[in-house]
């Protein structure tokens, strides 16, 4: 077909061809301005443009388009994607040199790494322009799903003589308290609503024990310290004059005068712990203890009956604790910090108090899925820890919850949650029964330590949050508030749990999530997410984002690879430092296995990495690009090698302990660099079948900026340039952080659709 002239904007073609008969068209007929006809060589495709409708034909072969499809292919005439320059960089480790051509990206001032993001967000808004009203229809979709039945009462907290609680308005969170059983007593203690349009947010507000101060975190989006600001609630004033500046974390000391906070180092690192008297200039702070391990961090914590204040010192697996009064009156001199158990590498313990008591969640022994211990006060050392429960090797004790007469034990077994019950009287044990087996058991807000009330939520897939309250004695469930998804039956889903083998023929865990009436013909469009990294797993949770997929006949498929905890400690160690490549190979395995059994084929799976997780995805696409369709790389963690070759760099030094340290030695060095992402992009002779989307934030201080950057750069340099359809597309964010839009639901909403309306558009065309 000979086109003479192609004009976008009502759509005009004007040609000069022969059409066959099936068209109901004359011979020789110019085509008008709502009609296409697109020549593939060996089929003939007309599509009728109808306001505000896709319409889609297929003739004779196996290709199909869409007038989405063709107006895509129509605006990239118009743009070439933005193509680098190169400036090499060698630099030489243990005898090996590494050339990296774009590490003067590394430099936001440089103006030519703004001129390069420039171009890339540009270059991005023209290619997804064709996806504008699937973007629209997908915030609509999203924006019911949030919407929730009727007006719902504030949760309460409850504690002393008052009652505490947050009402939601369209402006932000109000604060507010009132004396109990008299809610004509209420009043606001902080209003959020002036904070919209600054970017930012707050992080934490607590209440002074005395319930006569509010202390309350400002955060800038994109950074890891704020502002601590002050408000008298007796005179319901707020203290402009007093003010914390770049403080990571605080606590109260139970005299209500003090307050405990961090700071942290050039590397984010928080290292000090300071103390600051209500009413005194921060030039008067006393320094109570600094941190000078460069691989660990320390955090303040109160132990749940105020007692003590506990300073917390720890790596990915060491830690130190010390403690000191809560009450201490600086007048008389500095406290006394009392030593737990000192630092030991592999050895991790965590520390509560109660009636003379610390009760201990270790490590230690072997335990590498924790135990909890106890010891007396005066002494507390390792040698005099008596153990009050130990789990199985399916189990793992993530978190403990302290009150007069029991203790709460969050744990999971085979990566599902369970909650464990312990009498300190009786000293029997009992599990509550969780409403659902596939979700995510987290603490609730359990200020009252005198109490037989524990509070929890739980979070599922196919439901908002809920919440519920546990009754110790008596052992009875209550549910408080369940919100469920509008419009959404979830009688018509189905989660479960399935295993692939790996590579070494250990079985790795799935959690799919799919419509039961889906069948396994190869033919449904998959998601796979995954992490495995830091032990962190991932969560069968409530995922705004996967419902429009889920109602599309989507499966979404949980991959816990190894370098996660879903299986205990060991799963961690099997996925880190030098077996790091366990979970990369997991990861393939997991996808192989959901084809091989007809969940679905490689042109139509999807996945997405998160962070660390897009390091995860990254080498599995570099090793097996074949198996994917599309990919989203959000703020992802690609280029490894630089970050922990800089210890001057946030949190290298930290990390040491996930990825090694390869300035130490010639086999991490390697083993590093075997698997990093964007040291093993490969040049492909033929074209590539997958399309990329990727995020950056240039205010994020957990992944630099530069680490995506430079990723898509080198890809567009090894790898051909975008036809068919198989984008690489990148997406900065000049203004937020890590987290992006978080404390933001609109705009959230509108990168989650952004994002879905890519996946969509490359599997499923509509």
């Amino acid at each position: 077909m000979l086109i003479q002239h192609l004009k976008y904007g009502n759509i005009q073609i004007y040609s000069d061809w022969r059409l066959n008969s099936q068209s109901g068209l004359n011979e020789n007929k110019i085509v008008s301005t709502q009609e296409l006809l697109i020549n593939t060589g060996i089929i003939y495709i007309i599509c009728k443009l109808v306001r505000g409708c896709y319409s889609k034909l297929k003739f004779r072969g196996s290709h199909s388009f869409t007038i989405s499809n063709f107006i895509n292919l129509v605006q990239r005439k118009s743009y070439n994607p933005p193509i680098p320059k190169r400036i090499p960089k060698n630099s030489t480790y243990f005898g090996i040199k590494r050339t990296d051509e774009f590490q003067w990206m590394q430099n936001p001032q440089n103006h030519d790494v703004l001129k390069y993001i420039k171009a890339e967000n540009e270059y991005t808004v023209s290619i997804m322009k064709g996806t504008n009203s699937l973007q629209r229809r997908l915030t609509y979709e999203l924006k019911k799903k949030l919407i929730t039945q009727g007006t719902t009462a504030p949760i309460k907290i409850y504690t002393d003589e008052y009652e505490y609680y947050t009402i939601l308005t369209k402006h932000g969170l109000k604060y507010c308290r009132s004396k109990k059983g008299f809610p004509s007593t209420e009043a606001v203690l902080l209003d959020s609503k002036w904070l919209r349009g600054t970017n930012k947010h707050i992080r934490s507000l607590l209440i002074s024990p005395d319930h006569n101060k509010l202390a309350y975190l400002i955060e800038q989006e994109g950074e890891e310290t704020g502002v601590l600001h002050f408000k008298n609630l007796n005179e319901n004033s707020i203290l402009y004059d007093e003010k914390l500046e770049k403080i990571f974390n605080f606590v109260w000391g139970s005299n209500s005068e003090m307050i405990y906070y961090t700071l942290t180092d050039e590397q984010l690192r928080p290292y000090k712990v300071y103390a600051h008297h209500i009413g005194n200039s921060s030039q008067d702070d006393i320094l109570i203890y600094e941190e000078k391990d460069k691989s660990l961090f320390v955090d303040i914590t109160v132990t749940k009956d105020k007692s003590f204040i506990a300073l917390n010192s720890n790596g990915f697996s060491t830690s130190e604790i010390r403690l000191f009064d809560a009450y201490h009156d600086f007048s008389k001199g500095f406290p006394e910090l009392k030593l737990i158990e000192p630092r030991s590498p592999g050895l991790e313990y965590y520390v509560d108090h109660h009636d003379g008591f610390l009760y201990i969640l270790t490590n230690a022994d072997n335990a590498r899925n924790f135990k909890l211990v106890r010891a007396s006060l005066e002494k507390c050392d390792r040698k005099n820890w008596e153990t009050i429960i130990t789990v199985k090797d399916n189990e793992k004790i993530d978190d403990i919850d302290i009150f007069r007469k029991f203790a709460i034990l969050f744990a999971k077994r085979e990566g599902l949650p369970i909650i464990l019950c312990y009498n300190f009287v009786s000293q029997d044990v009992h599990q509550i029964e969780l409403p659902t087996k596939f979700c995510v058991v987290s603490p609730g807000t359990n200020i009252d330590y005198d109490t037989d009330i524990v509070r929890f939520t739980c979070d599922s897939p196919f439901a908002h949050s809920s919440n519920y309250e546990y009754n110790m004695e008596t052992r009875k469930l209550r549910l408080v508030r369940s919100n469920p998804i509008n419009n959404f039956d979830p009688t018509s889903y189905t989660c479960y749990r399935i295993y692939a083998n790996a590579l070494d023929g250990t079985k790795i865990p799935l959690t799919l999530l799919h419509k039961k009436s889906l069948a396994l013909d190869n033919k449904n469009p998959l998601l796979i997410r995954s992490y495995g990294t830091y032990g962190v797993s991932i969560e069968p949770d409530f995922q705004l984002e996967h419902f429009p997929l889920l109602e599309r006949g989507w499966i979404i498929a949980l991959a816990h690879v190894r370098g996660g905890s879903e299986l205990g400690c060991r799963w961690y160690d099997q996925g880190r430092l030098m077996y790091k490549r366990n979970s990369i190979t997991d990861l393939i395995s997991v996808i192989e296995y959901l084809i091989r059994t007809g969940y679905s084929n490689p042109s139509l799976v999807a996945s997405i990495g998160v962070s660390a997780g897009g390091l995860l995805l990254g080498a599995a696409f570099n090793m097996r690009p074949d198996l994917f369709r599309a990919i989203i790389l959000r703020v992802p963690f690609l280029d490894p090698l630089s970050s922990m070759l800089n210890s001057d760099l946030p949190l290298t030094r930290i990390e040491y302990n996930e990825w090694g340290n390869p300035l130490e030695n010639k086999e991490t060095y390697e083993y590093l660099a075997s698997y990093a992402p964007y040291d093993n992009i490969s040049s492909i002779k033929s074209q590539r079948t997958c399309s990329i989307l990727v995020t950056a934030a240039m205010k994020d201080q957990r992944v630099n900026y530069w680490h995506p950057l430079k990723w898509v750069a080198r890809m567009r340099i090894k790898q051909l340039s975008d036809k068919n359809d198989n984008l690489l597309i990148l997406k900065v964010d000049k203004e937020r952080g890590h987290f992006g839009a978080e404390n933001d639901q609109s705009n959230r909403i509108k990168d989650v659709a952004f994002e879905l309306a890519f996946l969509i558009s490359q599997i499923q065309n509509k």
